[in-house]
């Protein structure tokens, strides 16, 4: 039986009088890419941060292994989890191979930008550099890039922790067609071949449907269905979720959320 990495049960999250998350579970395995899909303010980003262990207002338990995530270290926590925000920022002027580098801290003893990096954590940014397609604008600033640009090294830089579990949210918002595909095939690839997890918020269901083994589809904060995309992306649930409904030649082109049209107001 394929190991547990991530599980998440029966978590409730209130944020001021609103109730963001009631009753969702996640059961997230190794080798596994989990995709959050739901309409905005579903509370897709808010679960996501539950799971990365940095809301702790709610209930119910979020588990690593067999471990609480809250009873994790800090730097045990940046080891294990890699999480990737929404529209990720940096509030200095770095390389995009300095910004990368920042992945690498939890593994060092002492960070100082005036020591050489390790070979190990050298081929660590290179290898996430190289995945991302970054790499030949290593020593442009950050600030000197295209949102797009600065998303792949942010994702690069997430890809250099080398976690058990990777988290992200819409990391390929705001990329060209090209790069979407590319950085989702990255994702997939860190699944299976290096046996960790990915769990990751997608707001393009093709897409989720293409490269996520396992579907949580939210909807006003709970669990509408979860399972396999094909289970998950049926028409009544997405009817019920996005208020979208097929086209009129439903057997040609189900398959294609991109045709379906929404639902008269």
């Amino acid at each position: 039986m394929t190991p547990t990495a991530l599980l998440g049960s029966n978590i409730t999250c209130e944020l001021g009088a609103h109730r963001v998350l009631h009753n969702v579970s996640l059961k997230a395995e190794s080798g596994q890419m989990v995709g959050i899909i739901g309409a905005n303010g579903a509370g897709k980003s808010t679960l996501l941060r539950i799971l990365a262990g940095l809301y702790s207002n709610h209930s119910g338990s979020v588990d690593l292994g067999d471990t609480p995530i809250g009873q994790l270290s800090d730097l045990e926590r940046a080891k294990n989890v890699a999480f990737l925000p929404q529209n990720p920022d940096v509030h200095w002027d770095l390389t995009a191979r300095q910004v990368v580098a920042l992945g690498r801290i939890p593994h060092q003893r002492s960070f100082n930008w005036l020591d050489d990096p390790n070979d190990v954590d050298r081929t660590a940014i290179a290898r996430a550099m190289a995945a991302t397609q970054c790499h030949h604008f290593a020593d442009r600033s950050i600030r000197s890039l295209s949102s797009g640009e600065q998303m792949r090294v942010h994702l690069a830089r997430t890809f250099a922790v080398h976690a058990r579990v990777i988290l992200t949210d819409e990391p390929v918002n705001g990329l060209d067609p090209f790069h979407q595909i590319r950085c989702l095939k990255v994702l997939r690839s860190s699944a299976s071949k290096d046996n960790c997890t990915v769990i990751t918020v997608l707001h393009d269901l093709d897409l989720a449907a293409r490269f996520c083994d396992q579907l949580l589809l939210l909807h006003n904060g709970e669990v509408l269905a979860f399972g396999n995309p094909a289970q998950v992306l049926s028409p009544p649930n997405l009817t019920k979720a996005y208020r979208i409904r097929p086209p009129t030649d439903a057997l040609s082109h189900n398959h294609n959320i991109a045709l379906w049209d929404c639902e008269d107001d």
